[in-house]
């Protein structure tokens, strides 16, 4: 009986696996998106479509002044992410999206993902705060979250509000709220938030505004 259950535990577990969506898992970077991006939109061009092979190539790679190599290498990358550059944007978006609401359950107002130009994508979040002393630990958390699962963004926005506001999207709700470029997005630990939130990470965002207290904005 006890060597049934078991057998029967394992189906059930290779089912929910099997069964599970699959992540999209966009491989591509900020430069990559936007060389492949403008390599669709060229070839479309009169003066581009009329050449073939390598001549059309080294044409692309001369209008984006990068190398041939540079070029080639994210042409391969991006056909294998998607047929057209809203595809990889969308599957971009949903993971992103997933990611963030795992990271702050129950907790993410707004989420945009502008990829309307493919040179500068914006993720934007809102969030309700649970406690004004962690919004810089939050803040920490959503931006290496999209630095992981966006890397295409170029500048992510995120904004902290009060939870008992009545209109969450008011100024006034606002607790927290800054800018940060992917890079330096990435340089935040996530097994270290709780140690360099508001001492070192905290240099790492721009446009800060709160009404939290200074030290929030500006590092110790």
């Amino acid at each position: 009986m006890l060597r049934c259950r078991h057998v029967v535990a394992i189906a059930i577990l290779v089912t929910a696996f099997a069964t599970a969506p699959a992540r999209a898992a966009v491989d591509l970077s900020e430069e990559e998106f936007r060389l492949y991006c403008g390599y669709l939109d060229a070839i479309e061009q009169p003066a581009v479509a009329k050449l073939k092979g390598k001549a059309r190539d080294k044409k692309v790679a001369a209008m984006a002044k990068v190398k041939l190599p540079v070029l080639l290498a994210a042409i391969e990358k991006g056909e294998r992410a998607g047929a057209t550059c809203d595809e990889i944007g969308k599957k971009v978006e949903g993971d992103a999206k997933t990611a963030v609401e795992a990271a702050l359950p129950g907790r993410v107002v707004v989420f945009n993902f502008d990829d309307s130009d493919p040179s500068h994508v914006v993720a934007q979040v809102t969030w309700l705060g649970i406690d004004k002393k962690k919004v810089l630990e939050e803040a920490s958390l959503l931006a290496t979250t999209l630095a992981t699962e966006a890397k295409i963004t170029k500048t992510i926005a995120i904004r902290a509000v009060d939870p008992g506001a009545t209109d969450k999207l008011a100024d006034e709700a606002m607790w927290w709220e800054g800018k940060i470029t992917r890079p330096n997005a990435v340089r935040i630990d996530r097994a270290k938030i709780t140690d360099y939130a508001l001492t070192r990470y905290v240099r790492l965002f721009d446009g800060c505004k709160t009404n939290v207290g200074a030290d929030y904005c500006v590092s110790k």
